[in-house]
This record gives C-alpha cells, structure tokens and sequence, in this order.
C-alpha cells in the first residue's frame, strides 16, 4: 500500500468514525426520547383507569385504551431498536436494520388498530344502550369533572411529549442539513420508524384528548350521558384513523424507501466532482434504516483501466462520505460505458 492510498484511507476510516459518532448520539436521543414517553404514557394510563372506573365515563374508557396502546407502542419499539443492534449470522447480509421497521409496522396494525377497534366497540355498546332505554342517560356531574381533570393533566403530559418530539424532528433535520420542511413534510419524508410513530402518537392522543374533554365537558353541560358516549366513539375513530396513516408510513419503509431529494442532489454533486469521473451513469440508494444508506452507482471513468478504476472509486466514496458524514454508507459502484439511448 503507497503513502498515498494509505493517508486516504486513514481520512476516510476518520470520516466514518466521526459519522458513527454522531449517529450513535442520535440514536441515543431518540431512545432517551421514546423512554421518557414510554414512563410518561404508563402514569396517564393508570389516571385515565382510575378516572374510567371511578365515573364510569365511555371517553375515559376509551383514552385509557389509547394510553395502553401508546405503552406498548414504545415497549415494541425499543425492542425492535435494541434488535436491529445485534450481529447476524450471515443469513442476514446487510443486517438487521430493517426490525424498526417491523417492529413500527406491527404497533400500527396490531396495537393500534386492535386498541382503536375495542375502544369503538365499548362506545358503541354504550351509545346504543342509551338510545335503546337499557342504560340511564342522566349524567353524574361530579364524577365527570374528575375525569376532565384528569383529561386536562393528561392533555399537558402528551402536549409536553408532542414539544419533545417535535423538536427532536427539528434537531434531525438540521442534522442532515434539512431545514425547511413543515413538520408535515418531514413526517412524510422521515426515514426513522420511531420518530414517526412517536410524532403520529402525541398528535392521536391530543386529538382524542380534545374529543374526549369534548364529550365529557357537553355530558356536565346538559346532563346527558350521551355525549360523553359520542366522545368516546370519536376517539376510538381517531386512534383507528391514526393506525391506517402509520401502517401506511411504516409498511413503506419496511418495502424499502429511497433517499431524499435534496440528499440524491448532494449524492449527484459529490460523484460527478470527484477527479477521474467523465460521468454519473445510473443510481440507486435505498435506506436500511434512518442512517445507514445501500447505494449502488454505475459510473464512466476517464480511463477504463483497472487500476486507475479501483483508485477513482476509492476516491468517489471517500468523496460520499466527506459531502454526507451523517450516513453509515454501504457503497457499491461498477465502472462502465455510457451509451446514449436510441
């Protein structure tokens, strides 16, 4: 090995180093991040039983299905994280990336949908046990206060885990140097399962939170149990409404998702700079998980020799790799002859 190859070598082995630094800080963060909701979603959880067992509320009853979907949605993402960590045996080439993407895939059409689908079969019951005369329509008052408390506790925790969240999208996006995209867009456009579910989690909870202080806040107000039951319909709609949106989300990245424009811009820009490239022949990149990127590039080089070939793709992927540091990149490029289409 030549001085040369070999100082190019320790700067690229450098790049990967700070890459994986960074990226083994953000995985931190976001774990820290679905920990702290996991803890806080236990506490609502066991208030909204209390409250539901203690007046009886269809609402209440409802939300604390949602919190306890909530619960295990952090519960199966933090083993599917942990999972993605570990060595496979070889019947797995590229890793076990791809488990986030299960494990989100599963918490929307099981967890969610499942809690979403109970939770509007008990308000239902209910619904029609008023309107048929088997249930009495006259509301407690003083019990539905309390359960409006306790929605009104609840609505501040999940505002406070929706804050976290959104500021950790925010904190992603000035990461790979995307800065201005709504938090709509970044959704759509998010290659982290666990972001997204926790985002579509505290944005379902305040929705159904608004629907259940709703129902309960007009049953005080007239007396009249049945709203309280129309309350928690709604957020059994919500929660099943929200799984569909995030199974299409997650079940997306699981098929396999490519990069993002302005990421597949800087791709371009990076290879057809780099000395001994005459041109960028074909591209394909797909994402294993938020930060670790397959990339495939066909390329046509200054001299088809194959030494010099072996040098110009050691030098494009040093080139990725210093234009794009926050990937972990699995990069493959085939030298070859451009031929213009007839």
């Amino acid at each position: 090995m030549t001085f040369r190859t070999f100082r190019t070598f320790r700067k690229e082995e450098a790049i990967m180093s700070s890459s994986a630094i960074s990226n083994t800080q953000a995985k931190a963060k976001t774990g820290a991040a679905v920990k702290a909701a996991l803890a806080a979603n236990i506490g609502v959880a066991l208030a909204k039983f209390a409250a539901a067992a203690f007046t009886g509320s269809s609402s209440m009853f409802s939300e604390s299905v949602h919190s306890v979907a909530d619960c295990a949605n952090e519960l199966v993402l933090m083993v599917g994280d942990k999972a993605s960590d570990h060595k496979t045996d070889g019947d797995h080439p590229f890793g076990l990336h791809r488990v986030k993407y299960l494990a989100s895939f599963i918490v929307a059409t099981l967890l969610f949908f499942v809690g979403g689908v109970f939770a509007v079969s008990q308000a239902v019951g209910k619904l029609t046990g008023l309107v048929e005369g088997t249930m009495p329509r006259e509301a407690d008052s003083l019990e539905l206060v309390a359960a409006l408390v306790v929605v009104g506790v609840s609505a501040c925790l999940e505002g406070y885990g929706l804050h976290t969240s959104m500021h950790e999208a925010r904190g992603r996006m000035k990461r790979v140097k995307v800065e201005s995209d709504s938090l709509v867009k970044f959704w759509r456009r998010t290659k982290s399962a666990e972001l997204a579910s926790v985002m579509m989690e505290d944005t379902l909870a305040l929705i159904g939170l608004a629907f259940a202080g709703l129902g309960i806040g007009l049953s005080i107000a007239t007396g009249d149990e049945l709203y309280d039951a129309i309350g928690g319909l709604m957020v059994g709609l919500v929660l099943v409404c929200g799984s569909a949106a995030l199974a299409f989300k997650s079940g997306s990245l699981l098929i396999g998702e490519d990069i993002d424009p302005r990421t597949r811009e800087m791709l371009v820009a990076a290879v057809e700079s780099t000395s001994g490239v005459n041109r960028l022949i074909n591209m394909q990149a797909i994402h294993m998980d938020e930060d670790a990127v397959l990339l495939c590039l066909k390329v046509e080089t200054d001299k088809f020799d194959r030494d010099y070939d072996v040098q110009t793709v050691d030098k494009i992927e040093t080139s990725i790799r210093t234009a794009l540091p926050w990937y972990e990149w699995e990069i493959y490029v085939e030298p070859d002859i451009w031929r213009a289409q007839k």
